[in-house]
């Protein structure tokens, strides 16, 4: 009896005191403004501009990924045809806020603070020791029935370590207990002893109004911050910027005492795995989560490598006295455009060292500080947090074996591509055996092959499908593209979108002011206002576009009855994996067809070559660049790899994953990944690689809901399906959307598609045909598989940096003699070179 009567009061204790109120002051009119970070250089350029979506709270759902509407929000978008996203464009940004320890005009003022870090008991003006409702807000059942859902009782008993595919338990992971994040503490618990003790239930109810409160006022905090980021983008100028700036200030500040609170709550005595889910995610606010003064320096590093990245700027080949060319517009469009290898060989050397080299520094500190961020949300190191989102404990090697499964395609596309380019620059250049240099893939990043098509192309005789003639012809305009995406989806018995989403959208460029056109979606964070910011151009691209971003709406319209937490996809991937799943369907031959778009059938096998052809160069060339930047990233956070050979390291997975090499030889003088717009703004990027693969499982699991795909049946290849007007499909596509964030993926997968994994096999089966005609094709041609290490890429020495102004000797032109009589002469340019300038 003694030991009940002491485990009812440790939770009554527990429950009733020490906890700060949630029902934080109405946001005032008075804003403050936060000024930008004092030691980083500022132009009016860069105040004028903006930053990065993905680096603010309550973004929307930009066009920022996969092969459908968006790319893989590269620094351009790179990385797919279909147009740019919000972070194709060179920013010159202003600075991120950077909090300030003294708030004295802020509602957040006072000790909130030092009361969340425990040194503050009693003394706050918003403290409330019963985190129970207030005088006046929600206590009735229904309220809390509507956001919690929670009267099915059997959730007390499930257990939430169910076995999963392969028989290998989804959240456990012996060597890395903390990424266990959502599972419950049920060792030695008694849970029908709590669950019908009278006490314990009062407190659980108290639990479900504190979280029903966290609900709504987080909801009119993100809408608050939403509109005022919107303001922006549609408006540009300096008032709205500085009005964007405080909004998002503020909701950093709400989302950092609420997670706050949540962590306080003892959570060992919650067997309610829907509550339990809701205070964890709830608890967890990244880098936010810092000490004041740790999250900025984490703000001001990240200043500093934009900044850098933003000014870089080189002098054009062969003319030392042009020197004001930037990656937007100029170098993309030369990686893109240009074949004259040695102009692209000095291109792609030339931004490496000027966009990544002076930054090398700062990103050695930011991973120290992302150790400080594993440590304040309960992981081990920061490579774990980089993948906490997606809930296991393995997520690296899961991946791992996803690439296994596509490996073997790329490695056929691989082959015929590097023929191709050898065909073109002359076997003297590319080995036949060897990885392909990274500078004459059409690409800075080497990410995408699309812009050399032109070389590629397996049969150059049968032009793509483009349908922007018939579309100009027949008048269309970008209302009526909404119009007809809308009416994609109402097909598949999906829901409309309503006047509100028309009216309050932009679909076109104002002419009388500036906006940001990249293609994004919104949600306004209350349950009715979505709405959609592009500029449409009348054309194929866009077309496709506007079908990816209805899908994001769909997507909003689908959850949003879930509390605000719960208002997401159920990883960072899935968003942009529904988006580019619709994507397939309205690119596909038969549905421009049923558009009217196209006048006759294409069913010569050489235009399904080139159409897969043309997805593949995108889309599987993408992967391997994906899966190596962030391992990469993740070996540094986590301290697997040395600091002072990041470089190395890095060009080591590239010649793993993708048969990959750098155009001249590298050294630890060198900081190549600081080029790419992801590592500078700290941005995760496998997301992308996950979502292009989940797209093809989304998509083949609605064509075989549908019939539209029959495994093995040649009349019905999966490439070729088309879910337009096909209600079962849009019923298994509602499925999956309404869970949100609700249930972790891998359950959604399960659930909705049988499958409880990321699978690269859909991607496999959606290629097939292509994989078949290359294997083909490199048989006729006796091309060799794969790819064969020829040498060193990446030296840690400083002073083989030298040997990067002569890439002959390192691409094979010259022998190891000639590169090494050569060995001096780079050090004694360079020297000439620096006392010229100076």
């Amino acid at each position: 009896m003694l030991p009940k009567i002491w485990l009812i009061c440790a939770i009554y204790l527990s429950f009733c005191y020490g906890q700060p109120q949630l029902n934080l002051p109405t946001p005032q009119p008075e804003v403050f403004y936060n000024g930008y970070t004092p030691n980083v250089a500022t132009t009016p350029a860069q105040v004028r501009a903006d930053r990065d979506r993905d680096q603010r709270y309550g973004p929307p759902y930009a066009d920022e990924g996969g092969g459908g509407a968006g790319g893989n929000s590269d620094d351009g978008l790179d990385d797919f045809r279909y147009g740019q996203t919000y972070d194709e464009r060179m920013r010159l940004g202003y600075a991120y806020p950077t909090p300030q320890q003294n708030f004295s005009d802020s509602p957040f003022s006072g000790d909130r603070d030092r009361q969340l870090q425990g040194q503050v008991q009693g003394e706050n003006r918003y403290s409330n020791h019963n985190y129970g409702p207030l005088a006046g807000t929600y206590n009735d059942d229904e309220r809390f029935n509507q956001y919690n859902n929670n009267n099915n009782n059997n959730n007390y008993n499930n257990n939430p370590n169910v076995e999963f595919v392969g028989g290998n338990n989804r959240f456990t992971n012996p060597y890395r207990p903390n990424q266990d994040r959502f599972n419950l503490n049920q060792g030695f618990l008694d849970r029908q002893r709590y669950q019908q003790d009278r006490r314990y239930q009062q407190e659980l109810e108290k639990l479900r109004t504190f979280l029903v409160e966290a609900d709504q006022t987080g909801s009119q905090e993100c809408t608050a911050n939403v509109a005022a980021q919107w303001n922006f983008e549609t408006n540009v100028n300096d008032f709205t910027q500085s009005e964007a700036l405080n909004a998002q200030q503020r909701y950093v500040e709400f989302q950092r005492i609420t997670a706050g609170q949540s962590k306080s709550i003892n959570k060992d005595l919650i067997f309610d795995r829907r509550l339990y889910r809701q205070l964890m995610l709830q608890s967890e606010v990244g880098p936010n989560a810092l000490p004041l003064d740790v999250l900025d320096r984490y703000n001001r590093l990240l200043n500093q490598m934009l900044f850098l990245y933003n000014s870089a700027s080189i002098c054009a080949y062969q003319q030392p006295f042009q020197c004001d060319l930037r990656y937007i517009p100029h170098l993309k469009d030369i990686m893109a455009k240009s074949r004259d290898w040695d102009e692209l060989q000095h291109t792609w050397v030339e931004y490496h060292r000027k966009a990544g080299r002076e930054m090398r520094n700062d990103y050695e500190q930011l991973a120290d500080v992302m150790q400080e961020v594993a440590y304040v949300n309960n992981v081990t190191n920061g490579g774990e947090y980089w993948y906490l989102a997606y809930e296991s404990g393995n997520f690296r090697q899961d991946i791992d074996i996803v690439w296994e499964q596509i490996r073997p395609l790329y490695e056929s596309l691989h082959s015929y591509v590097r023929r191709k380019l050898r065909d073109y620059y002359g076997p003297e250049r590319i080995n036949r055996v060897a990885p392909i240099p990274s500078h004459i893939l059409g690409n800075m990043y080497g990410q995408s092959w699309s812009n050399i098509l032109d070389i590629l192309i397996p049969y150059p005789g049968r032009k793509l499908i483009d349908v922007t003639p018939r579309m100009v012809e027949q008048g269309y305009t970008p209302l009526l593209m909404f119009q007809l995406a809308e009416e994609f989806f109402t097909s598949i018995n999906m829901s409309a979108v309503g006047p509100e989403f028309y009216r309050n959208s932009v679909f076109e460029q104002p002419l009388d002011r500036r906006v940001l056109c990249e293609p994004s979606a919104w949600d306004f964070c209350n349950r009715h206002d979505f709405r959609v910011k592009i500029c449409t151009d009348i054309n194929q691209r866009s077309l496709i576009s506007v079908h990816h971003e209805m899908a994001h709406i769909q997507y909003f319209l689908q959850y949003r009855h879930l509390p605000k937490v719960f208002r997401n996809g159920a990883n960072p991937a899935f968003h942009q994996a529904v988006g580019d799943a619709i994507s397939l369907s309205v690119s596909t031959p038969k549905h421009l067809q049923t558009l009217g778009l196209l006048q006759r059938s294409l069913d010569d096998s050489s235009y399904d070559i080139n159409y897969l052809f043309t997805m593949a160069i995108d889309k599987v060339a993408f992967l391997p660049f994906a899966l190596a930047l962030d391992n990469w990233r993740y070996d540094v956070f986590s301290g697997n790899v040395n600091k002072r050979a990041m470089n190395c390291h890095f060009w080591n997975l590239r010649e793993k994953y993708s048969g990959i090499k750098p155009p001249v030889l590298r050294s630890e003088m060198d900081f190549d990944m600081g080029a790419k717009y992801h590592i500078p703004a700290n941005i995760p990027y496998v997301k992308y690689f996950f979502s292009t693969v989940l797209q093809f499982q989304i998509y083949r699991g609605m064509c075989r809901t549908a019939g539209q795909y029959v495994p093995g049946d040649p009349r019905k290849p999966l490439h070729k399906c088309d879910i337009y007007r096909q209600p079962a499909a849009g019923n298994l596509l509602k499925q999956l959307m309404a869970k949100g964030a609700s249930q972790p993926w891998q359950e959604v997968l399960q659930e909705t598609l049988g499958e409880g994994r990321l699978d690269g096999t859909a991607l496999r089966e959606y290629f097939a045909p292509l994989e078949e005609w290359l294997r083909q094709e490199n048989l006729r041609t006796n091309e060799y598989l794969g790819w064969n290490y020829d040498g060193v890429y990446c030296k840690r020495s400083i002073e083989t940096a030298g040997l990067q102004v002569f890439g002959d000797g390192y691409n094979g032109v010259q022998g190891q003699q000639g590169a090494d009589s050569l060995y001096l002469l780079p050090l004694i340019l360079s020297t000439f070179y620096i006392s010229f300038q100076f």
